[in-house]
């Protein structure tokens, strides 16, 4: 695999003059379309295992499903600090600084991650049967949920690690090896999983237990991997030797201005969802599981967002760092339109197979029940896809600016202030159903991705300076051979650039 290095990413253009379109659009799929695929591996990890615990019965399908809302939660905390290396990284790398800046930048961020994640460990594991009784849920859902949920706590620290060093390998333009990591652990995970829930050979059949066991097995071979990777250096960057470990408190506070925002941004959106999930329960076991089915095709609708969205955080703060604003612009656009076009594909899939989706992955004495909702449910998620491509990719761009702070401020606003109250009265009180709660998150998702533009159009973010001329290493930096260099990735297949 070649990697090709050139000066004209960023390399300052005269005022008026169009960055070229080919080289933006190859480098924004070049870096999509495997963080596309990656984020479809992570959720297909739980996906995978909801489609094999869905044999035990909805109990067990509705707990899991129930305890890995909770557990996003936690996951998003760790997913924000990823965030900001990925911008911190990304705009050392575009200022010519990343030999100066990138070991000790990654290293911060893994000190941090570790000890967030051995803060939330404990708390979880003590109170997830309260919480999972506190979101309403029936007895024997609570006792299979919180059973999945305490188990599965322990791989926190391998899921920080490995969030954070992918982060920093995107900020490099490098998402193909997260991408490689995240395969490989996901068949380590199907065959572990379907051998501990099942049974197989002298392995007793151990239900959510072994699915949980499966997941925490499955996530300390990724974090393996990826320090074994960044550890022999990669990309320009490495968490060998002493040097850097030691807190910093100016690298924590930068670390701390873009993640801690993003990290607010993510608790109460999960938050949110969690409510969300308790209007849902208000409606019956059967209908909780369709909304499971719908949530989980939902996902894979997601992930071209997630991609889009993660090649602008890169590509923004890489050109940003350069000081090539019009650069980043295109970017921005280029990320935006391909976003929109792969989401509104999804929503047409899941418009007219909603039926045949909900029939393969529903199961149980509750089928029928639970198809029903779940149909109803995929055809409102369809017309949700292009508004929500829109407004992942402009917080992408933001947030790859350095202003995490109006994507959490939009986010948090309508999540608490529309989806919630609205889903309670549409589902409830109008006894709409499952179909009213959805029809609650398509205007969530309107008034967000308007305010997102709106941030986005004012154009103050084009001037971001997370890098500033005075910072150590700064003149040594300034004369590095890769000064000005952005990573241009391969071109994406063929079928991608169509």
């Amino acid at each position: 695999m070649s990697t090709v290095l050139t000066r004209r990413a960023n390399t300052p253009r005269p005022a008026g003059t169009t960055p070229d379109a080919g080289e933006i659009r190859r480098a924004v799929l070049g870096l999509a379309w495997p963080s596309i695929l990656e984020n479809f591996l992570h959720a297909s990890l739980g996906f995978v295992t909801t489609l094999m615990v869905a044999r035990l019965g909805s109990a067990a399908v509705a707990g899991v499903g129930t305890a890995s809302q909770v557990q996003v939660v936690v996951i998003t905390a760790f997913f924000a600090v990823s965030l900001g290396t990925t911008v911190l990284i990304a705009h050392a790398f575009g200022a010519g600084r990343i030999e100066a800046e990138g070991d000790r930048i990654t290293k911060q961020s893994i000190v941090a991650g570790i000890i967030l994640a051995l803060l939330l460990t404990p708390v979880t594991i003590l109170t997830a049967g309260p919480v999972m009784r506190g979101l309403g849920a029936e007895p024997d859902v609570v006792t299979e949920g919180a059973k999945f949920l305490q188990l599965t706590a322990v791989s926190f620290v391998f899921m920080a690690v490995m969030f954070i060093l992918s982060g920093a390998l995107r900020g490099v333009g490098d998402t193909r090896t997260p991408m490689i990591v995240t395969m490989v652990m996901n068949v380590a995970n199907i065959g572990l999983a379907y051998a501990l829930i099942f049974g197989f050979l002298f392995i007793p059949d151990m239900g959510v237990t072994g699915a949980a066991l499966a997941m925490v097995l499955a996530r300390g071979f990724g974090m393996l991997a990826m320090v074994a990777i960044l550890y022999r250096g990669h990309r320009g960057l490495s968490i060998a030797g002493r040097d850097g470990w030691r807190p910093n408190p100016e690298r924590l506070r930068r670390l701390a201005d873009i993640g801690l925002p993003s990290m607010a941004e993510s608790v109460l959106r999960s938050g949110g969802q969690i409510v969300f999930v308790v209007v849902v329960f208000m409606l019956g076991t059967a209908v909780t599981a369709g909304n499971q089915v719908a949530q989980n095709a939902m996902f894979l609708s997601m992930f071209p967002g997630f991609g889009f969205s993660m090649a602008a955080t890169s590509l923004v703060g890489q050109s940003l760092g350069a000081k090539n604003p019009e650069r980043a612009r295109h970017v921005g656009m280029t990320a935006t339109r391909w976003c929109l076009l792969w989401m509104s594909a999804m929503g047409v899939i899941f418009f007219v197979f909603a039926t045949p989706i909900m029939e393969f992955a529903a199961s149980g004495d509750d089928k029928a029940a639970i198809i029903s909702s779940g149909v109803d449910a995929l055809r409102l998620i369809a017309f949700i896809q292009p508004p929500l491509a829109i407004g992942f990719v402009m917080a992408g761009i933001l947030r790859g600016a350095g202003d995490t702070r109006f994507p959490m401020y939009s986010t948090s606003l309508t999540m608490w202030l529309l989806r919630v109250p609205l889903a309670y009265v549409f589902g409830v009180v109008f006894d709409w159903g499952l179909q009213g709660i959805y029809f609650a998150m398509l205007l969530d998702t309107l008034v967000l991705m308007v305010m997102n533009l709106w941030r986005y159009r004012q154009g103050k973010w084009l001037t971001s300076r997370i890098v500033d001329a005075g910072d150590e290493a700064a003149d040594a930096a300034a004369t590095s051979p890769v000064h000005g260099l952005v990573e241009e990735p391969e071109p994406a297949p063929a079928t991608a650039g169509r």
